[in-house]
Order: structure tokens, then sequence, then C-alpha cells
């Protein structure tokens, strides 16, 4: 098949994996801040200093920004839209993954790479976001990808090109990008000393220069810049030893749990071709394997270590373990009997979850036919193509089963923000707020804003005095009242937090 044609049919693997969380008709979290960040740099035409509330904000670089301007200016600014950058991500990293394991390792590791980036249970449920951290993973791995085979084959041009994704990687999140970086550039320190540095760092350097060196002379004081980057990248990493001792094992669990699908055939072991590339592919593997275990490694001081953090594990995982798995697949005899006493135990527990999950009353609807399909596949995957097959199928079916439920009834949902950003609204006409008299003071939601098609300038930190005559800002966990010359004109409690709008009251209203 061509290239064209392999790249069209990831395309629709990736849409059938990403479409149930795709579809999700609202901003959910952190997505609405992106969004609302991208927005008021479309309002004030200018895509060099990202604002939120009308105030400067370093806390990321602007590429995803950049990205989320150009859909919304194409496509409008519908959930959908937002999230587009991600989703044509992972389909592009999945095309790139198949077209550099294909040469290397073969036809079927070329497949199986692409398809576990396509299709892994984190790409199915966590990639069709508006959020930074899936586009940032999908440069990640493909700067990473690049450099490995670059350097170990002695092919430049690789090495630049990885060079130019690295500095993508760093413009969409920063600093973080060197997380995963340094585990690569140790092995590539170990195989070829690196030579040819200068190809990897010199477009590495040229592209991230070329947004902040304008910046900096022209806009912004960096000094101030660097400390608030500083703060929300590297000052984040901090250790907590009693929580956070108790909590690692956890976390391990879930750095783990990335490296599905193929973490289940890793154990097995591709024949040498004989041919004097071994080596070098040794090293491919071993740079992506490191990188994945490096960030690990080093987000185990990190104090949130959400999962998110560790994204590019997943593309990077799936293309490190692609040979392997293509090695289970084409080893002689049937299935291994352990696996096969593995699934039908499998097969056997899925069956009884088929019969019971009707009568559990938090159970979404569709688990009992999640729950029939794994207890039929796993029964009848009696071969070690059925295997393979069986672990990719099952984030499409959880997908398109739990997934898809859970998007279509979102809007029902504790947090959905649709119907609450419509009473906000109503609210605000009812009471007669005029809008350009209307802020927000410190770290308001900005799914809720979107919502009620505000966008008003606000104070991020709620350290200084209000200014204008209506306010809104979060109900303080502390119970602390507002200023004395302002009075509460509306309360909106929603299932995750409670919403206050004030006015400004007496000589000065």
């Amino acid at each position: 098949m061509r290239m064209l044609g392999r790249g069209l049919l990831l395309f629709v693997v990736a849409f059938a994996a990403c479409w149930p969380a795709w579809s999700i008709p609202d901003l959910d979290g952190t997505e609405g801040r992106r969004v609302q960040i991208a927005l008021e740099m479309l309002r004030a035409g200018d895509w060099m200093v990202p604002t939120l509330g009308g105030e400067p904000t370093w806390a990321k670089p602007p590429l995803h920004y950049w990205l989320l301007c150009l859909c919304i200016e194409a496509f409008g600014d519908a959930p959908w839209a937002v999230r587009l950058p991600s989703v044509l991500g992972a389909w592009a990293t999945a095309w790139l993954a198949g077209e550099l394991l294909r040469p290397r390792f073969g036809a079927l590791a070329g497949w199986l790479g692409a398809l576990a980036v396509a299709a892994s249970p984190v790409a199915a449920f966590k990639w069709p976001t508006a959020e930074i951290d899936p586009l940032f993973a999908s440069l990640v791995a493909a700067s990473i990808w690049t450099l490995a085979c670059g350097f170990a084959e002695g092919r430049t041009r690789l090495v630049a090109v990885s060079g130019a994704l690295a500095g993508l990687a760093f413009l969409q999140k920063g600093p973080p990008f060197f997380l995963f970086a340094v585990g690569a550039y140790a092995v590539w320190w170990r195989h070829a000393r690196l030579r040819g540095a200068g190809w990897h760092f010199a477009p590495f350097a040229a592209v991230v220069l070329a947004y902040f060196v304008p910046l900096w002379l022209l806009r912004v004081d960096p000094k101030a810049m660097l400390a608030v980057a500083n703060d929300e990248s590297v000052g984040r990493f901090s250790f907590e030893w009693g929580r956070q001792l108790a909590n690692t094992p956890e976390y391990w669990a879930r750095a783990l749990g990335l490296a599905l699908p193929f973490a289940l055939f890793a154990r097995s072991r591709r024949a040498p071709c004989g041919d004097g590339r071994d080596v070098a592919r040794a090293a491919v593997v071993a740079a992506c394997v490191w990188a994945a275990v490096g960030a690990v490694a080093a987000l185990t001081f990190s104090a949130g270590r959400p999962t998110r953090y560790l994204l590019p594990n997943v593309p990077l995982l799936a293309f490190a373990l692609a040979p392997a798995t293509a090695a289970f697949v084409v080893a002689v005899g049937p299935a291994p009997q352990s696996v096969r006493r593995w699934l039908q135990a499998l097969a056997v527990a899925a069956a009884a979850a088929t019969v019971a999950l009707p009568f559990v009353r938090s159970a979404p609807a569709s688990a009992p036919v999640l729950a029939a399909f794994v207890a039929i596949a796993a029964w009848l995957a009696t071969t070690r193509a059925r295997v393979v097959a069986l672990v990719v199928a099952l984030p499409l079916a959880a997908a398109w089963t739990v997934g898809l439920e859970r998007a279509r009834q979102w809007p029902q949902s504790p947090r959905a923000r649709a119907a609450a950003g419509a009473t906000l609204r109503a609210e605000l006409d009812r009471l007669g707020v005029d809008r350009a008299d209307l802020s927000t003071s410190g770290h308001f939601d900005s799914p809720l804003l979107l919502a009620a098609g505000l966008l008003p300038p606000g104070d991020e930190n709620g350290g200084k005095p209000w200014r204008t005559r209506w306010v809104l800002r979060e109900a303080p966990r502390d119970g602390a009242l507002h200023p004395p010359d302002y009075a509460l004109r509306y309360r909106l409690d929603l299932p995750f937090k409670s919403f206050l709008l004030c006015e400004r009251v007496g000589a000065g209203k």
C-alpha cells in the first residue's frame, strides 16, 4: 500500500478512536482556559502576547494558542473545532511512526506501531481535547523518533528535522520537553558521542528564538516573563516526603499503564537480521525507552504528577515496543499456553460482568455491551495474531461503547457548563448588567465564561482592588467576604464550585 493510502487508512482509525471523546459538546477543565486565551488574542489582534482576562499570561508558550486561533477563524469556536489540532496531531504521529518503523523493522512493525499510537487507550480518551498536552506529546515523540533514527544511521537530515520538531515542542509547552529529551540525548551520547549535534540544536534554537527574540526586544521584559514561566515549569518540582512517597507506587502504576497495549509483549525478541543494522535499530529503540523512563523518574519529584504530564510516553513506548510485538505475531506456533489461560480467565470474568452489570445502578448502560465484546473476543483469541488484534481493538470498543455514551450524556453530567452558562447569561440580563462594566476576580472558570458568552477583563490572582461595577468571582473556600463597598447580587451553585456576582453599592456606584 502506498504512503498516501496508509495515511488515509490511519486517518480513519484515528478519527474512529477519537470521535467519541472529540464529540463531547462542552469544554471541560483547562480546555476553556486555552480557548479563552486564543479568543482574547483574536479579539485584540495580537498574536505575540497571550492574555487571560486582558492580562499577559506566560504560563505556556504560544504555539498552541496560534493553532487554536487558526481553527477558530476557519471553523468557529465549537468544541470539536478547538480540539482539531490534537486530533490531527494524533493522526500525523501515528502516520510518522509507521513510516519510520517500516523500513527499519518491517511492514508489520510499522502497522502495529501506527495502530498503537492511533488507537491506544489514552489516545481514545485523553487525546481529543483543546489542551496543550496531547499535541505536545505528538511533537515530543516525533522529535525523538527522528533524532534516534537520524543519529543511529548517520542521517543528518533526520537529525535536523528532529531539531525543528523539538523547537515546536518547546513552543508548545516549554522546558518540560527536556524531561523526555534528556534520556534520548544520553543514548545519543553513548551511541555516537552526540555526533552531528549542530544539525539538531541549531534548528531547535532557531525555531525558539524566532519567537522569543522579537518578543523580548519589542514587547516584554524577559526577566518578568521568565520568572512566571519558571514558576509554571521548574517551580512545580517539589517533593512532599510523606504524602508523595505514599503515592509514588500508584504514580508508577499509572506510568506503566501508559505503555499499553504493547507492554504485554515487551519480553518478545526480534530475530537478528545479521546485516549490521542491529546496533542502529537497538539504539533507536533505546532512545525511545530511555526518553520515557527518564521522564517518569524526573516527574517522581514533581508535586502534582498528573498522568497528562506523561502523555509523550504513549507514542514513545508504542514505537519502541512495536518491533517486539511484531516478533510475537510472527513467531512459530500458537499463542503461548500461559497467554491463552489468562485470556480464558478474562473471557469468563467478562461474561460474568455481562450478566451482572445491568443490575449495577452506577454502571454505564453500555458497559454490558463492552463486557460481552471482551468475553467473545478473548475466548476467540487463540492465535498470536488474534491476541494482538484483541489488545488493539479493545480501546476502540471501549471508546464506542462507554466513551460514546459518556459523550452523549455529557450535557446532563455534573461537569457540564452549557446549561450553567445559559443560566448565568440570563441572570446578567435580568439584573441589567453592563458587560462593559463587568470583570472577574481570581482564578475564574473559563468554560463557564465561554458558555455564557463572556470575555471580561480579569485579575487572575485576585490581588488588585475591584474597579468595575460588577464583579464575578468563585466563592472563596474560606468564606471570605467581598469588599464592603460591594454587595452580593447572585449566587450560582454548581456541583463542582459556586460562583458569585457582586455589585458596587453606595456613593461609588
